[in-house]
């Protein structure tokens, strides 16, 4: 599958999104935007910000919450080629942990989101730490942190890659924890959930990290939508699925804060040893 189609695929997505059953099944209409999270919402803009002056900081003229009109998108576009209202659509997805298609109703309904004051300097932003150096003797690495939510892939300690998701809705449904990816399925179905019409819940590209939690491609209406699995925007979750081996390490922090005492706990683990753990693919379950 090449990126193109990759990205055609986003619309149709967008059209079936009522088929996913890991997630809540949200949809918003007239109704006011409101953030599903366990958490104040300003707390998680606050840890935005925190994440965003980790390792690899570089300072950023911010954000605001308001609200944008697709006039000034056009505008931005017009004035800087390579944000195109589809590129700065995507930037806005990442910053509000929100899907652009959810972003696009957003501006149309005239919902406040977060807005950056300068989109040029949002074109490569990530909250995630550029590069975690107690893990660069690890070929391969996958960091989830709850409170941003993000979830980045990491090769000898240096980020390869990253993306907004949305974990389990309520506190604890997507648990803290040091796992490994135990099994792939392309074409996963949950055998937990179903869809609109009564049928398994489709969950493509699934990598199964602990029980029934699996990271796979799912709607994203906000961080916190789903019955407990990751959930990753279509083409990064393609990416992860085909990037990520059996056995591959997977940390889940609630906050970046919590990064660098997780990592000297588990220290020991067979999973951050160079020799890692007994790698055996395990059944698709």
């Amino acid at each position: 599958m090449t990126a193109m189609v990759l990205l055609k695929s986003t619309a149709l997505l967008a059209a079936i999104i009522f088929l996913w059953g890991c997630g809540t099944g949200a949809r918003y209409g007239t109704e006011p935007f409101e953030v599903l999270n366990y958490r104040e919402a300003g707390s998680l803009e606050a840890t935005v910000e925190e994440g965003d002056r980790g390792r690899g900081y570089q300072a950023r003229p911010g954000w605001q919450e308001r609200v944008l009109t697709e006039k000034e998108l056009v505008g931005i576009g017009e004035a800087d080629p390579e944000l195109s209202p589809s590129v700065s659509r995507q930037i806005l997805a990442r910053l509000n942990v929100r899907a652009p298609y959810y972003i696009a109703e957003d501006i149309r309904m005239g919902r406040p989101i977060r807005v950056p004051n300068d989109f040029r300097y949002y074109k490569d932003w990530t909250p995630m730490p550029d590069s975690i150096a107690e893990l660069r003797h690890l070929s391969k690495f996958i960091l989830i942190v709850k409170d941003i939510p993000f979830l980045g892939w990491y090769e000898y300690g240096r980020l390869a890659g990253d993306t907004h998701i949305c974990i389990g809705r309520e506190e604890g449904w997507t648990r803290s924890g040091l796992y490994s990816v135990r099994a792939k399925d392309a074409n996963h179905f949950s055998r937990s959930y179903t869809n609109a019409y009564g049928q398994p819940a489709p969950m493509p590209y699934a990598l199964r990290i602990y029980e029934h939690v699996w990271i796979h491609t799912g709607d994203i209406a906000s961080g916190y939508c789903s019955h407990g699995c990751i959930n990753l925007p279509l083409a990064p979750s393609y990416e992860l699925f085909h990037w990520a081996d059996y056995g591959t390490p997977v940390l889940i922090v609630d906050s970046l804060k919590d990064l660098d005492g997780s990592i000297a706990r588990n220290r020991n683990h067979c999973l951050f040893l160079l020799g890692g753990c007994s790698r055996t693919r395990s059944a698709v379950e």
